[in-house]
């Protein structure tokens, strides 16, 4: 859970505050599952354990008996495993249900704070900032189930070696 209130003239999203003053723009933002996205993600993992699945069993039906033979079937069980959880893992992906994103902009870059599957309340939540601006005397508060979006970095003591990504 995280707390969204406007205090004072300051949003505060949980611990981040947000003078009213230095807030540019509110928008909010549909983020949908890219099937596209996650068959290139997961589905190359699928087809090499596949891959590599029927190559053991292909090795396997060679009628040996030796070492290798005895433990095949435990590495056949094992990649098989790991096939079906990457379809469960893949279709779990896919049936997911839409976030709906609230950015800040500031003077600076936006800011996603925070990301929740209820439409309505983070519109409300939108127009209830854009109120806030407007006026002064306004004060409210939200309780929102935040979903987790993107890069979580903290960084403790000084010797940042950044972040790569691709």
């Amino acid at each position: 859970m995280i707390s969204i209130r406007v205090s004072r003239r300051v949003l505060w999203v949980d611990s981040e505050a947000y003078p009213l003053h230095n807030i540019a723009r509110v928008t909010t933002k549909t983020l949908k599952p890219s099937f596209a996205k996650i068959l290139k993600l997961v589905g190359r993992w699928v087809l090499v354990v596949y891959v590599v699945l029927m190559g053991f069993a292909l090795y396997a039906t060679e009628g040996q008996t030796t070492l290798v033979g005895l433990i095949m079937p435990a590495v056949l069980l094992f990649l098989a495993t790991l096939l079906v959880s990457g379809l469960i893992r893949l279709f779990m992906s896919v049936t997911r249900k839409s976030l709906h994103q609230l950015n800040i902009e500031t003077a600076g870059s936006p800011y996603a704070v925070l990301a929740s599957p209820n439409e309505e309340l983070v519109t409300q939540i939108s127009q209830s900032i854009m109120e806030a601006i407007d006026n002064p005397q306004a004060e409210f508060q939200f309780q929102v189930e935040n979903f987790h979006v993107g890069d979580s970095i903290k960084q403790f003591g000084n010797n940042n070696t950044g972040k790569v990504s691709r």
